[in-house]
């Protein structure tokens, strides 16, 4: 258990970082889940509505034509469709929380203002 390390061990951890080293980076890295446009840093604020009328004030963090990033100090857990609505920019749409953790949220914006949808 504690002497020598058997030869046939470590000629097969040799084989396999060698494979990995000659393996190009491309090949090695795995694509991103789904394909999403890149979005702009930004720091604004804004609030998101919920269907309910209870509102919640956030930070908007990132921010594209297909959905944003955004940060909050309450602990809640978003309902799964609200409206963000950011003033500086005169941003005011509905979209679908895609993932959140505590206090930070992803939203994809959906096509129609319609909150029927």
């Amino acid at each position: 258990m504690f002497g020598k390390k058997s030869q046939t061990s470590s000629v097969g951890l040799q084989a396999r970082i060698q494979k990995i080293a000659a393996t190009p980076s491309a090949v090695l890295a795995k694509p991103a889940f789904g394909k999403r446009q890149p979005r702009a840093l930004s720091f604004k604020p804004g609030t998101l509505t919920f269907l309910g009328g209870e509102r919640l004030d956030v930070v908007v963090k990132n921010l594209n034509a297909a959905g944003a990033r955004v940060e909050f100090i309450r602990g809640t857990r978003l309902p799964e469709r609200v409206l963000l609505i950011e003033p500086l920019q005169g941003i005011r749409k509905w979209a679908h929380v895609t993932w959140q953790t505590w206090g930070v949220a992803g939203l994809e914006f959906v096509k129609s203002e319609n909150a029927n949808d």
